[in-house]
């Protein structure tokens, strides 16, 4: 079980990065970012999304280096 968190940090972190990428190709009216927020602005979406996916990642891979050791 120790093993399987950080995997699943890691893929629920890339799920927000990927959802920052394409977003370059998609024009919405309104982008949620999470919970009921929202914005217009598709920089806004896309800054939000690759800093929290990021933070999440990097917490992911940090869990998964301090179990192996």
């Amino acid at each position: 079980m120790k093993k399987i968190i950080p995997l699943l940090y890691i893929f629920i972190g890339s799920t927000f990065v990927y959802k920052a990428f394409s977003a370059i190709f998609t024009e919405q009216e309104i982008y949620y970012l999470i919970f009921s927020l929202k914005t217009e602005s598709k920089t806004i979406y896309m800054i939000f999304n690759l800093l929290f996916g990021g933070l999440i990642v990097y917490s992911g891979i940090r869990r998964l280096k301090s179990t192996t050791t």
